[in-house]
């Protein structure tokens, strides 16, 4: 299981977080810098980012956290939107691999797959054997649109299908 976070801090070495968080298997969604002046002058830089971890390495992300000047709390999110969140990962992780664009029906078989065999994914809310895929595909178009909402991919239309991949850094 994950943990969603709220890291607040200087930027100084931050990058250092950033990346071990991605090492462990975790996703940043969401980065504001603040910088703090007053009149021409320069104060302070502050850095905070909701991301989201594994919950073995909640004592590693919470120590390198601490090193770096830093606090961290856990987010208390809804389950709906904690779902969906989390299963972001399984189609981030997708997109990854793929380096490309990617079917929507593709991801959908791939998070299938990945059901069948660790028992993980969005199948896990098709409470009904009998229903048909519907929910399950309602489902993944929810988590495509909340990661197109958090800027982690982009969506392009083709011979009238949805294909998405990880959003590049020259096209932000």
């Amino acid at each position: 299981m994950y943990k969603i976070l709220h890291f607040s801090g200087g930027v100084y070495k931050f990058d250092l977080l950033a990346e071990h968080v991605e090492d462990v298997g975790g996703l940043l969604f969401q980065e504001n810098r603040l910088q703090i002046s007053k009149g021409s002058y320069f104060l302070s830089e502050e850095v905070q980012v909701i991301f989201m971890v594994p919950l073995n390495e909640l004592s590693s992300v919470r120590e390198l956290a601490s090193e770096i000047k830093g606090e961290i709390e856990e987010v208390e999110i809804e389950e709906p939107l904690k779902s969906n969140l989390i299963h972001s990962l399984d189609i981030y992780n997708i997109l990854c691999k793929a380096d490309d664009w990617v079917d929507q029906n593709i991801i959908s078989e791939i998070e299938e797959e990945e059901y069948n065999t660790a028992g993980t994914g969005l199948a896990e809310f098709d409470d009904d054997e009998n229903e048909d895929d519907d929910h399950v595909h309602d489902k993944l178009k929810e988590c495509l649109d909340l990661m197109i909402s958090l800027e982690l991919i982009e969506k392009r239309g083709t011979k009238g299908k949805s294909e998405y991949r990880i959003l590049k850094d020259n096209n932000i």
